[in-house]
């Protein structure tokens, strides 16, 4: 990578500009650093901005799902629904850049492709793909953890005719799916958000699923004067309660306070007819919190399994042919260790008269033709097909990027089997680092942006502790990430998290190795554990 001399050295680059960038760059500017933010995408939104398929929508509710160290934007923003749309969140976004005046240091249309540290220097150099090139101290990676999107792996699919979409690259102008015979696979949270509202726009639906989720109706509805009242008077306690939860850190607000203490509870605390009525209370509120009832909900199997059997029960009372909501329900693994999914509609779709339903797993899809897709050596003809196949979540981000440390190996080479991390922040070998929901830490678990928070203001002292303190370099040590990341494997030893196959364990992504990719200790713990190291003075760091 060349540069010219004249080139400006920044403080920090920061890549990304979804929340954790936004908030990186306030927090450092504030700092009186110098710093840039470059995206990919022509405007702020990060991994929201380019999925912006019919139906996206946040499964954390709205009013948790939003900045908390400004009290100017708490203040003035005001959502308007309980689960805020893909539309929304961007608007939010773009109103954080403009009302923080952060879009004159944000470079957009810039998509990384390379960035090396140069040992004689000390520097970062990063090149995008139009061809500029930066040099910075500190490198700070905020691309999002669930935002390099995979297509599925099926012979012929180069060669169909049809319209090909991924839910996460929907384009800006909308299919015209009216009379068009549509297949759609995958029925995660992207597929289970978009089935219901194609389904109705379409003239026929082909849904190809392979393992059903665990799935809850999210009851959206738009918040009321009555909901800002409560908020207010119960903001900082609400938060307070999220933020210091030693397990999850969710967004469920809505619930009643004897509903939602319960889950600080063992299940055998209560009666068999008190479980239910919580289940039910849980499930009639709606959101991704219905299983989560109870403390030892991802510790004790037996609790685990009354959830998840509570869950199958509801769909044979929605679905109405018995065959297809048999292949609805989840199988084989444990709730909670693949994303339980949330909805308006999903189970209702599959009662309409143009929605067929395939099990790929007894029918797969053995290839596609220029006009359809073969299953059991018939051809189901289609006009567009919808892949939400998902990501190649929290490392997919980064190894997608050509980043080298500085020994001159790559970041996708360092990880080949497997990531290792400290506190999913630093990486060794790569001095002046830092990941914002990276592998080995608890993001994509939690409420993400409760989590990013948490991580821009602990990476910014870490950055301004090393410059403060006149050091060059900051990396974690060797030791210290081996610690962590063994720790990380530990927590998911023998335990219900290793019953699942998912993108929590990478093996959504043929030849990625199966390791555990979030911390499931819980963001309280995390948060304990990184305030613990920040008041040590950053023992797991070497300085020079």
């Amino acid at each position: 990578m060349t540069n010219t001399a004249d080139e400006e050295v920044l403080d920090v680059l920061i890549l990304g500009a979804g929340f954790g960038g936004l908030h990186s760059l306030h927090r450092l500017r504030e700092e009186g650093l110098k710093v840039l933010a470059i995206e990919a995408a022509p405007d702020t939104g990060g991994a929201w901005y380019w999925n912006r398929y019919p139906g996206a929508r946040c499964d954390v509710e709205s009013l948790a799902y939003c900045y908390t160290f400004s009290p100017i934007l708490d203040a003035e923003w005001k959502w308007t629904e309980r689960y805020a749309g893909r539309d929304e969140i961007c608007r939010y976004l773009q109103w954080v850049a403009d009302r923080l005046d952060l879009r004159k240091d944000i470079r957009f249309n810039s998509r990384l492709t390379k960035a090396a540290f140069d040992k004689a220097s000390g520097l970062w150099e990063f090149e995008t793909e139009n061809g500029a090139h930066y040099r910075a101290r500190h490198f700070l990676s905020s691309p999002g953890p669930i935002s390099a999107p995979i297509m599925p792996n099926i012979p012929g699919l180069d060669t169909f005719r049809g319209e090909v979409i991924h839910t996460a690259r929907w384009p800006e102008t909308y299919p015209d799916f009216a009379g068009k015979r549509v297949g759609i696979i995958g029925t995660g949270s992207s597929g289970t958000q978009v089935i219901p509202i194609v389904a109705e726009q379409c003239g026929h639906m082909t849904v190809f699923i392979r393992t059903p989720n665990f799935h809850a109706p999210a009851r959206n509805r738009p918040l009321t004067q009555n909901d800002y009242d409560w908020w207010e008077q119960n903001r900082d306690l609400t938060r307070d309660r999220l933020q210091n939860c030693l397990r999850w850190g969710g967004g469920d607000l809505m619930l009643d306070d004897s509903i939602n203490d319960a889950m600080f509870r063992k299940a055998s605390e209560f009666t068999d007819e008190e479980r239910r009525e919580i289940y039910e209370s849980r499930w009639e509120c709606g959101g991704g919190v219905v299983g989560w009832a109870f403390c030892d909900a991802m510790i004790d199997k037996d609790v685990n399994e009354e959830a998840a059997n509570f869950l199958r029960s509801k769909i044979k009372t929605i679905v109405n042919d018995p065959d297809v909501a048999e292949t609805l329900t989840p199988k084989g693994f444990a709730y909670g260790t693949k994303r339980c999914t949330v909805g308006t509609d999903f189970y209702e779709t599959f009662n309409r008269d143009n929605v067929d339903l395939i099990d790929v797993k007894t029918s797969p899809i053995e290839r596609f033709t220029e006009t359809g897709a073969i299953v059991d050596g018939r051809e189901i003809p289609l006009d567009f097909l919808i892949c939400a196949s998902g990501f190649d979540a929290l490392t997919g981000a980064l190894t997608v990027i050509d980043v080298r440390g500085e020994d001159g190996r790559s970041l996708a080479e360092v990880w080949g089997n497997g990531p290792h991390t400290y506190l999913g922040i630093s990486v060794q070998g790569f001095p002046n680092l830092y990941m914002i929901g990276g592998p080995g830490s608890p993001s994509v678990l939690t409420n993400v942006v409760m989590t990013n928070e948490m991580q821009v203001d602990w990476i910014a002292d870490l950055i301004c502790y090393t410059e403060k303190n006149g050091y060059k370099r900051c990396e974690t040590t060797a030791e210290a990430q081996d610690t962590w990341t063994q720790h990380v494997n530990d927590l998911v030893k023998g335990n219900l998290w290793e019953t699942a196959d998912s993108w929590y364990v990478g093996s959504n992504v043929p030849g990625k190795p199966r390791v555990i990719l979030a911390y499931v200790g819980g963001y309280g713990t995390y948060k304990a554990r990184c305030t613990e190291d920040r008041e040590q003075g950053y023992p797991g760091f070497r300085f020079s």
